[in-house]
């Protein structure tokens, strides 16, 4: 039987910060619109019961991510579960609680954090929904060097910006943002953004696979919002600044696909396959399990009823499967979960 080669925990779905263009915590987020969900998330022994079967299968390297993953009661007991069965761990964070909980990262080691920060600090702010939110960044990146400093353990970190209507005026001030902070590595990634017409395609697409969807409401706009030219000028600014600092390629777009991201919200931009239906599995913060950390609404079943090898190899999944080999659905013009099948440790390695 076959087994997932990349991982992606999504560990809670609890986070402190109201992003603007966040799927999950917008004003249209799926969350926020139906936070009773958050009251069935698995406890700290089902994720290590997850844990335990993806170090049987040799696993080693996976992604840990919310929500706010660093929200999680026991979030620390975990990630030591996870190092003490040889595994690689990379957090997506918004770097609020990393003073809170540097020490323990250290100690820990081999690890990466993957920090947002949207701009300079009023404009990240700003975007976060939450004052102060820049700040408590500095803080935990100081304070991870300062322990450095102390010896032991070293880890990787970088940046990613999400390139939005509410920030994309400052994408050429991201190099001097990331050498403040002392990070040395920086994604760039557009964010989603699905008109009606295209969420009542993916509705009925789903409907024919036996289930709803209400994941694209909270990537609901019926335009970008950005200016190309504009974004035109700051990419180049952007590119022409970074120096000494890499722009790591996630989504290894040029400016005629970023072009087409922005205008045309009906064209397919990027590769029309998805490798996660054939490598990546997500689970959810209720054990529910699917090939798409953004579009979740399809579920091939929970680890709290069946292993993952048997949901993998399940009818469930293999129908998502063979209609997605054989259709690009309605949102899967605007997604950048689909270059996630790249194992994790590559990730570490390049950073």
């Amino acid at each position: 039987m076959n087994f997932p080669q990349s991982i992606s925990l999504t560990i809670t779905n609890h986070c402190n910060l109201r992003c603007q263009m966040c799927g999950q915590w917008s004003e249209e987020g799926y969350i926020r619109r139906n936070r009773d969900s958050l009251k069935h998330e698995m406890a700290l022994a089902d994720w290590m019961r997850v844990v335990d079967e993806l170090a049987a299968h040799g696993i080693k390297s996976l992604l840990l991510r919310g929500g706010e993953a660093f929200m999680l009661p026991g979030i620390i007991e975990l990630l030591d579960y996870i190092h003490a069965r040889g595994m690689f761990i990379s957090i997506d964070t918004n770097g609020t609680l990393l003073k809170l909980y540097a020490e323990d990262i250290l100690r820990i080691g081999n690890m990466h954090l993957t920090i947002s920060v949207d701009g300079p600090e009023a404009v990240h702010d700003s975007v976060r929904g939450v004052p102060g939110t820049f700040q408590r960044i500095r803080e935990g990146v100081t304070q991870l060097n300062e322990v450095e400093k102390m010896g032991g353990n070293t880890i990787s970190r970088s940046i990613c910006f999400t390139i939005s209507q509410y920030n994309y005026r400052y994408l050429s001030s991201m190099p001097d943002v990331a050498r403040s902070l002392g990070l040395g590595s920086i994604a760039i990634v557009p964010y989603y953004y699905f008109p009606d017409s295209a969420g009542k395609r993916y509705e009925e697409e789903l409907r024919s696979l036996g289930c709803s969807a209400f994941t694209w409401l909270g990537f609901h706009h019926e335009e970008s919002g950005v200016d190309f030219d504009e974004f035109q000028r700051q990419y180049r600014q952007f590119l022409a600044s970074l120096g000494e600092l890499q722009n790591y390629p996630y989504m290894p777009l040029g400016e005629p696909e970023y072009q087409a991201w922005f205008s045309d919200s009906q064209s397919l931009v990027g590769y029309p396959n998805c490798l996660n239906i054939e490598k990546l599995i997500d689970i959810q913060p209720d054990g529910s399990a699917n090939f798409c950390v953004d579009f979740v609404d399809y579920s091939f079943g929970n680890v709290r009823e069946a292993t993952i090898q048997e949901l993998w190899n399940g009818e469930r999944a293999e129908r998502f499967r063979r209609y997605r080999r054989a259709h690009a659905l309605a949102v899967c013009q605007r997604c950048g979960a689909k270059y996630m099948s790249q194992p994790w440790s590559d990730y570490s390695r390049a950073v």
